[in-house]
């Protein structure tokens, strides 16, 4: 099985995969056209090799499962022949996870990221195993193995990613604990099996270091901002350039301290409204309990994208 899954795993190497937010009209429908544009222009671009709907930065887990058909749905029709389309599925139980991946297959995803789930936090690595297989034998598209660092499944021993690895339907790992060591400690950890997948960083705030570690991909929200500049700094590193990658770092680091900074969840506010601001999105809504950003923070915002040029 892994071999009918090797055009996903090499395609991705090398690129960089947006996790991207979903566009909402104040009374919080899908805003399809404001999606359509967004797909099309990320993959578009040299350099961006997939999309990914309804992860983290899609507000998965508030988001009913027709929506997320319907963003799967646009993704398909805007990426066109440009990426491949993922989606993550965020059931919390393996019965709710099998109905939304065996959904999401039908509405277009050439592959699933099962997003973690509250009982990782039991620490047992039989929970993920079982998990992923019982996900993998409910569709024929390939799947992304994740860890993350504030679900719980921080608590999940390294050694049960290495076995995630193994299956035949793992193409990916995405590695967004947003710790070093632990990135450091995964990358030696894998290096045994590394042949059979690729390896992806979503560590927004570390990429430099991710790359430089090992990362052959980044799947990271932070690529609905600037694509280009992500591509560039992923290849620069790739190719030793690694003067050019600092620049770029330094460039992009205002921009990353206001996206990712305290309280980090925010994130998703940020991005809208920073899309919001360049014209993409109509609308920066985001769904309750969520709150929009208030007028100050929306200013200095409004200033370092034009500072980067992005206005």
């Amino acid at each position: 099985m892994k071999e009918a899954y090797a055009d996903v795993k090499n395609t991705i190497k090398n690129g960089v995969i947006p996790a991207t937010v979903t566009p909402l009209t104040p009374d919080y429908g899908l805003a399809e056209d404001d999606l359509y544009d967004h797909i099309d222009h990320l993959s578009s671009v040299d350099g961006i090799v997939a999309v990914i709907a309804n992860a983290h930065s899609g507000e998965s887990k508030m988001t009913p499962m027709d929506v997320k058909e319907d963003v799967i749905r646009v993704h398909r029709e805007a990426a066109g022949d440009d990426a491949l389309v993922f989606s993550g599925i965020s059931g919390e139980s393996t019965t709710q996870a099998i109905k939304q991946a065996k959904r999401a297959e039908e509405a277009g995803a050439d592959a699933l990221m099962p997003v973690p789930i509250d009982v990782y936090s039991h620490g047992d690595p039989n929970i993920i195993l079982d998990h992923y297989k019982g996900i993998a034998e409910a569709v024929d598209v390939p799947l992304i193995a994740f860890q993350f660092g504030n679900y719980g499944d921080i608590a999940l021993p390294i050694a049960a990613y290495v076995e995630l690895c193994k299956l035949d339907e793992v193409v990916a790992l995405k590695d967004a604990t947003f710790d070093p060591v632990r990135y450091e400690q995964t990358v030696r950890a894998v290096e045994p099996v590394r042949d059979q997948f690729t390896l992806m960083t979503g560590d927004d705030t570390f990429l430099y270091h991710s790359y430089l570690l090992g990362a052959e991909t980044a799947l990271i929200s932070y690529a609905n901002l600037i694509p280009e500049m992500h591509v560039e700094k992923l290849r620069a590193v790739h190719d030793g350039d690694l003067e050019r990658a600092q620049e770029l770092r330094s460039e992009m680091l205002d921009l990353t301290n206001f996206l990712y900074g305290d309280p980090p969840g925010r994130y998703r506010v940020r991005l809208k409204e920073a899309l919001h601001l360049m014209g993409t999105f109509d609308h920066a809504t985001v769904r309750p309990p969520q709150q929009g950003m208030d007028p100050e923070r929306r200013d200095e915002l409004r200033t370092i994208l034009q500072d980067l040029g992005c206005l």
